[in-house]
């Protein structure tokens, strides 16, 4: 099976899918993220969060940013948003398979403020494919095998991640992060 490599600090991108081994386990080129969809906000919309005050802007609870089918990240407790707001989409990607916080060449904060906290990520469509067929392998032995793959991507992290839960029929994976 093709080794996981460790993720940058503020990327996390799931190991199998597409670029998987198959059951003959030969290594196939890894897949690209593609962006799909436009960023959501909750607990407040996008427009909602233009329009309120600044006071309601600098504690957010469990402020969440997400792409639908795709995945989301939550961060836990209050969260300050009044400085990057209108900054969004250049701070979060959520792709196929991957999230991004503060990518390279954007302004990262200490640990601890604005979007680099203690947050819950999850992805959806996280399955291990055959590699010629391209469907699903959730079979036990390849449903264990995938897991200790996700679980060992996150051990290489520099953001402290956690593995919590991961689905093997519907492909959603949960993991929560100290910072990005």
């Amino acid at each position: 099976a093709p080794k996981p490599t460790p993720a940058p600090t503020a990327r996390y991108r799931a190991a199998g899918g597409e670029g998987s081994a198959g059951p003959d386990r030969t290594p196939a080129p890894p897949t690209t993220p593609r962006a799909v969809g436009a960023l959501e906000t909750k607990p407040y919309s996008r427009e909602e969060l233009r329009v309120v005050s600044k006071a309601t802007l600098a504690a957010i609870q469990d402020f969440e940013v997400a792409v639908q089918g795709v995945g989301s990240v939550r961060w836990e407790g209050i969260t300050d948003v009044r400085d990057i707001v209108d900054h969004l989409d250049a701070l979060v990607t959520i792709a196929d398979r991957s999230v991004e916080v503060y990518p390279p060449g954007t302004r990262k904060p200490m640990a601890g403020y604005e979007l680099n906290k203690p947050a819950m990520v999850t992805l959806w469509r996280i399955l291990p494919l055959h590699k010629r067929l391209h469907t699903p392998l959730t079979d036990d032995k390849n449903a264990a095998l995938f897991e200790e793959r996700l679980r060992k991507k996150l051990a290489a992290s520099d953001a402290h991640a956690q593995h919590i839960s991961w689905d093997r029929h519907t492909g959603k994976w949960v993991f929560r992060v100290e910072h990005f």
